[in-house]
């Protein structure tokens, strides 16, 4: 009897212990369901205002400085864009709004106009050269509701020297109509594009540009203004030109580099072109005239 009891006991053990082991087993091994990918990191989202500090150096963290690199470029166009000449300062006021502007931000502007990424292209008051920070180029934007400003540069060097003629000037007659100077202008202007919203620099174009003209020897200096005027207003329209042809490579680079972040594959340096027409990234086939 109690032989029987024992093997009953075993027998009830036995039916519980293995359906309870194949339910265990069949949790364990169980498969993914197919067609099921891992969740793929999700790019940061666009910086939505500045990270830089309020005072006039615009300091930044290492965490901000991170944050803005990692961060997917933005470029919303068309837009509202101001043209700001950007000048030395003479005292630590800077310039006043009657200060006069360069004369090559007027043919600029026009020929800016012309480009369709742009709805509207403006003058903007004159600020002093880094006096002020950052800060006050969107404070300036902001009371134009500008998007994006293009902050205009002059840098020039002056200088006239004697020429061969100058040798007249010996007779005490001919120093008074022969041109025996000779009045030279070279450097470059620039252009720079400014995002208001974050506070960047998108990018700058820069243009060498010089002139010369003999003349006599009064009047050097307003001489010297006007040649450097007339230089910088001539080659206006190809700055333009170059800025233009500028942004539509930055808007290229912004789709490869914001395409990299969300994961596609890297581009191969030896796919890429080592020239590209710049006739077939501007708006117009061809540069404005220039001016005589």
């Amino acid at each position: 009897m109690l032989h029987r009891t024992c093997i009953a006991l075993s027998l009830i053990c036995l039916v519980v212990f293995v359906p309870a082991c194949g339910a265990k087993m069949k949790m364990a091994s169980a498969p993914m369901a197919a067609g099921v990918a891992p969740p793929m990191p999700q790019a940061p989202p666009p910086l939505e205002r500045s990270l830089f500090d309020k005072s006039p150096t615009g300091a930044l963290t290492e965490e901000s400085i991170q944050k803005i690199l990692a961060a997917p470029i933005e470029l919303e166009l068309p837009a509202r864009v101001g043209v700001l000449p950007i000048m030395t300062a003479t005292d630590w006021r800077g310039p006043g709004p009657d200060n006069r502007v360069p004369s090559g931000v007027a043919p600029l502007v026009k020929s800016l106009r012309q480009d369709k990424a742009f709805s509207l292209v403006t003058q903007t008051m004159v600020i002093p050269s880094g006096a002020l920070g950052m800060e006050a180029l969107r404070e300036v934007a902001a009371r134009y509701r500008l998007r994006y400003l293009l902050l205009y540069r002059e840098v020039l060097a002056k200088g006239s020297r004697f020429n061969a003629i100058a040798w007249g000037y010996a007779t005490v007659v001919g120093a008074f109509f022969l041109p025996g100077k000779r009045h030279e202008v070279y450097g470059y202007t620039e252009v720079s594009m400014f995002d208001v919203k974050t506070g960047t620099l998108m990018f700058t174009t820069r243009r060498a540009i010089t002139a010369s003209q003999r003349s006599n020897q009064w009047h050097q200096r307003v001489k010297l203004d006007q040649l450097a005027a007339n230089a910088v207003a001539k080659f206006a329209p190809e700055l333009a030109y170059d800025v233009r042809a500028d942004l539509r490579r930055y808007a290229k680079a912004i789709v490869a580099e914001n395409a990299r972040m969300q994961g596609a594959p890297p581009i191969e340096i030896g796919a890429l072109p080592l020239e590209e027409d710049t006739k077939t990234i501007a708006t117009d086939a061809k540069p404005a005239p220039i001016p005589n």
